[in-house]
């Protein structure tokens, strides 16, 4: 579509990748592809089958601060996964992901359901900069056991995404596709079509 076709806000939707949140949300809602295909990639698990995904989910907490939560999936295997997208670094200090993977549990547990009945977890920050200055493309966070080291085995989990990592590795090339604007230059076609879809569609369409 040649530019001088474009409206104003078709212009600026060209300009959008999937680090800016509006965006992303609408990449990948309802989309199953992208979702398996962004999880399978950052847990290294070729065996993710998402069967839900939602965008923008409130999570409410009548007792204190509630949440609304970029992308949460569930696989066929009940694990539950939230990702959050975070170009701030004040956006994704380590007590934020301590409270996403807490409001997690308590909404996910039912009343009268028993403690070993909860799902495992995920909660993923992609962030903008190496917010962890570990210098590492990802970080992966379970509870140990300090004294031998052994895993506390109680089914969270956090990860971080250092997107500022953008090298010929699968998680690289899937940060590149996160910055990149042109559907046609990405890697995988899972985030491409839907990418090229919206920057194409007409306003009253989208």
């Amino acid at each position: 579509m040649p530019t001088q076709e474009l409206t104003e806000v078709q212009q600026i939707v060209q300009e959008l990748c999937l680090m800016n949140n509006k965006f992303m949300n609408k990449v990948f809602e309802n989309n199953i592809p992208a979702a398996e295909l962004l999880l399978r990639i950052i847990l290294k698990n070729d065996k993710i089958k998402v069967k839900e995904v939602k965008v923008q989910n409130f999570i409410q907490n009548l007792y204190g601060h509630s949440a609304q939560m970029d992308i949460l999936a569930q696989d066929e295997a009940g694990v539950y996964f939230n990702v959050e997208v975070q170009r701030s670094d004040e956006g994704a200090p380590a007590k934020r992901a301590r409270f996403y993977s807490s409001l997690l549990d308590s909404n996910l547990l039912k009343a009268g359901k028993q403690y070993e009945q909860l799902p495992v977890t995920y909660v993923i920050f992609i962030t903008e900069n190496d917010v962890l200055q570990g210098n590492l493309p990802l970080y992966d966070i379970d509870r140990v056991i300090k004294q031998n080291g052994a895993d506390f085995g109680d089914g969270t989990h956090i990860v971080y995404v250092n997107s500022k990592v953008q090298d010929d590795t699968p998680l690289g090339k899937l940060m590149q596709d996160f910055y990149c604007k042109d559907p046609a230059r990405m890697h995988y076609s899972e985030l491409a079509a839907k990418c090229g879809y919206l920057k194409n569609v007409k306003e009253s369409e989208a």
